[in-house]
Order: C-alpha cells, then structure tokens, then sequence
C-alpha cells in the first residue's frame, strides 16, 4: 500500500512534467523477491539498471524501490511513446538476464499506463493485460 501511496504522488508530476511529450507509456510493477532471492537483489538490480541505461537510450525513467524487509520490490519504468515501449518489451525478450529477472521477482501487478497501442499490448501480452488510460487530472500551477 506504501508503494502505490508513493507511485500516486510521484505519477503526476512524472506525467504532467512531461508537456512536451506526446503519449508517455509508464510501467508500473509490484514484485515479490522470490524466496532464497533477497541475497543477491541488490547487485542484481544494479546490473538491471546499468543494462537498461546502457543499451536503451530512449527509456525515459527506471527505478526500483525495496521494503526495508527486502521482500518487495516496486519498478517504474517510462517510455517517450508506444515505440519505445516495444523497444523495452523486444529487448528484455531477448536479455540475458530475462530468466533470472523472472527467476528473481514474482510479478504481484503490472500497469501499463498511457494510450497504448494494438501493437505495445500485443507486445505486452505475455506479461499483463492490465492497460490504463488517463481519466482525469490536474497539473497545479506554481
């Protein structure tokens, strides 16, 4: 719950903070570290981190958050359009690391948020069907 508290406040100003971009698609994960995981999660997400900045240069934003008990994980991910997005999905299909990602974390949730495409949810449908549109919202004037 702490987690989707903190995604809530972070999400407005990730998305309205981004005016100039035409349709942002956020991925928004809660995971489980698997059990006999929690060891290694550290150094495994700080792999994660330097692949993904280095072979993706069109991901806008990758974070990982842990629980203090080192049992629960939230990923934030953001992509300047539906592309970009396929881009991600295409390169972790092949990674080298896709297995032990999947071998590592228990997908509890998985957003898709933006307009998404017929072609990022094809993309996306071994993963999640849980795609999201922006309802409504407001970006406060400072």
């Amino acid at each position: 719950m702490k987690n989707f508290l903190l995604f809530t406040l972070m999400l407005p100003g990730l998305v309205f903070g981004m005016h100039h971009e035409k349709n942002p698609i956020i991925f928004y994960l809660d995971l489980d570290v698997a059990e006999g995981k929690s060891e290694g999660v550290e150094e495994f997400v700080d792999y994660l981190v330097n692949a993904v900045n280095e072979t993706e240069p069109k991901t806008m934003y990758y974070k990982y958050w842990i629980s203090s008990d080192k049992k629960k994980v939230s990923l934030m991910e953001m992509y300047h359009s539906n592309e970009d997005a396929i881009f991600h999905m295409n390169a972790f299909a092949e990674a080298p690391h896709r297995d032990k990602f999947l071998e590592t974390f228990i997908v509890k949730s998985f957003q898709v948020l933006g307009d998404t495409s017929d072609d990022l949810k094809k993309a996306m449908e071994a993963y999640t069907d849980d795609h999201r549109t922006l309802m409504n919202g407001f970006k406060r004037k400072k």
